[in-house]
């Protein structure tokens, strides 16, 4: 027996005749008498991505019946000639009232600001700051959107009200804050570096807000150097208005300065690296301090700040498990400055402490430090494996890694150590030639792949740029955050410059794919800013 419905759609398509594949045979039907068909031609004229009927819909915005589908559908096919139209259509006496009359009018307001912010026409400005300040959150969040995506400049006050409005949901500061980072004018850079150090019900905003100052760009490096070293009269009375600790104004300004990659930044941050916070609690102040030394750390090795090697060095601890992120951050800052004699200091201090953190600096050692190291790296493997079983396991455990004989616990721990001297064999093959270390980057162990990166990076091959690129989308992150950092120092070289802003767009395609997946969250930021810089180059 047939499906009613399916019985249903036949006889419809049988009376009104036609290809339903054609968009001409839908076209006809936005005329029809019934309200029903003329909102089925709509839906299926959007389905068929038929820009062509664009005029013809945007004319049912005067249809209250259809009116709301119009609107939708233009979102996806309106172009230049639908922005009076949807304009026109805004409804400006509609309140914020929970009856089906508002909630539908209110709809029908967020679809129309939803297809002006997609169509981009400055034209759309007046409306959408009208529209963004109407009384419905579903309607502001789409105008407050759609401001950023038509860059519109008279909207950044408006915006950066919002952002600095105590009483604004924070879904809402998040859209005006990335709206500013859109509009790109420097006028949005005091409320920007609000929102790196706000955070509203839970809700942090430092994401949203230094993505917004690297798209800024240069016009923000003189504003957060002041910030940074407490020369912004009007930051420092609004931090003590609202009870910001002057840690995280340094710790998040040295983040943006680091996306930067302005040497103006190199004095201020390596000053940071000694800072002392004067919380009374010694356990705060301690927490304190590392913040801001480790995001100034890495600052300098995004900088790629040769100057500030050694003092990162001091950093580098295997003592203490307060100090993991200060660790790690320092020794990952050591690999990319690139201080081959900075390696061996980190080898030195892989021979003791807790294993976690010899682990992360030995690995750092091995991404950029020199073959003989390998000598090294197999003597602590060694030393590792004589030890007692009993302890050898406990630090297993520590590191949640599974053993399955508690008998082989000092061989499994001595693997951890030898498997890194297989970069630092790659290393001696390969030296600076960059042909030997292309395959490399395919090898079956993860920190070879990953030295490969670095090293292609390093040696500014542009012909590694392809190979770089695919493996952007590995599984591995050790290996995704080297081929991003490896694009970046690349976009140096005149030669590389052409295939690389020809991949911003596939960067683009798998950001958007990858969008939601939590497992990437991280790499993927510092992804978003190479795909910028690369489709700018």
């Amino acid at each position: 027996m047939r499906h009613p419905a399916l019985c249903l759609a036949l006889l419809l398509c049988a009376c009104k005749g036609g290809d339903p594949k054609d968009p001409q045979t839908w076209i006809k039907q936005l005329q029809d008498g019934d309200p029903k068909a003329r909102v089925k031609a709509v839906q299926e004229l959007r389905k068929l991505k038929a820009k062509q009927a664009a005029p013809q819909i945007a004319a049912l915005l005067k249809d209250p019946l259809v009116k709301e589908d119009a609107a939708l559908a233009l979102e996806d096919l309106g172009g230049p000639g639908e922005v009076q139209p949807l304009v026109e259509a805004v409804d400006t006496t509609v309140g914020a009232g929970s009856d089906q009359a508002a909630r539908a009018a209110n709809r029908t307001n967020a679809r129309i600001a939803e297809a002006l912010g997609n169509i981009g026409d400055s034209r759309a400005e007046p409306t959408l700051l009208r529209l963004a300040r109407a009384r419905d959150d579903l309607v502001r969040l789409a105008a407050v959107q759609a401001l950023g995506q038509v860059h519109a400049r008279e909207a950044v006050p408006e915006l950066a009200h919002i952002v600095d409005d105590p009483a604004a949901p924070p879904l809402l500061v998040k859209k005006a804050i990335i709206s500013l980072g859109q509009i790109g004018d420097p006028a949005a850079i005091p409320a920007l570096e609000h929102g790196l150090v706000l955070e509203r019900q839970g809700v942090s905003f430092l994401p949203e807000s230094s993505f917004a100052l690297f798209l800024i760009g240069a016009p923000a490096v003189e504003p957060l150097l002041k910030i940074a070293q407490d020369q912004d009269a009007a930051y420092l009375a609004w931090a003590k208005e609202n009870n910001r600790a002057p840690a995280g104004t340094y710790a998040k300004a040295a983040l943006v300065l680091g996306d930067l990659g302005d040497a103006r930044a190199i004095p201020v941050l390596l000053a940071k690296l000694k800072y002392t916070d004067p919380d009374p609690v010694p356990s705060t102040a301690r927490l304190l301090s590392n913040l801001v030394r480790q995001f100034a750390a890495n600052a300098l090795g995004r900088l790629r700040a040769k100057e500030a090697a050694a003092p990162i060095q001091t950093l580098v601890t295997t003592r203490d498990a307060q100090d993991e992120d200060l660790t790690t951050f320092s020794a990952e800052a050591l690999v990319w400055i690139g201080d081959r004699s900075q390696a061996r200091e980190l080898m030195k201090k892989a021979q003791g402490g807790i294993l976690k953190l010899r682990l992360i600096v030995a690995q750092a050692a091995a991404l950029f430090g020199e073959p003989a190291l390998g000598k090294d790296v197999l003597a602590i493997a060694s030393r590792e494996s004589r030890g007692s079983n009993s302890t050898c396991l406990k630090q297993l455990i520590e590191l949640t890694m599974p053993v399955d004989d508690p008998r082989t616990a000092c061989d499994l721990l001595a693997t951890q150590f030898g498997e890194l001297s297989q970069p630092l064999e790659a290393a001696r093959v390969c030296a600076q030639d960059a042909p030997c270390w292309l395959p490399k980057l395919a090898d079956k162990d993860i920190v070879v792949r990953a030295r490969a990166a670095y090293e292609l990076g390093r040696l500014g091959a542009p012909e590694a740029v392809g190979p770089l690129v695919k493996a952007l989308s590995e599984e591995q992150l050790l290996v995704r955050e080297a081929a991003t950092r490896a694009l970046d120092w690349l976009a140096e070289n005149p030669a590389a410059r052409g295939v690389l802003k020809s991949s911003s767009a596939q960067i683009a395609s798998q950001l958007a794919s990858e969008q939601g997946k939590m497992q990437y969250v991280k790499v993927n930021e510092e992804l978003r800013r190479l795909q910028v810089k690369l489709s700018r180059l």
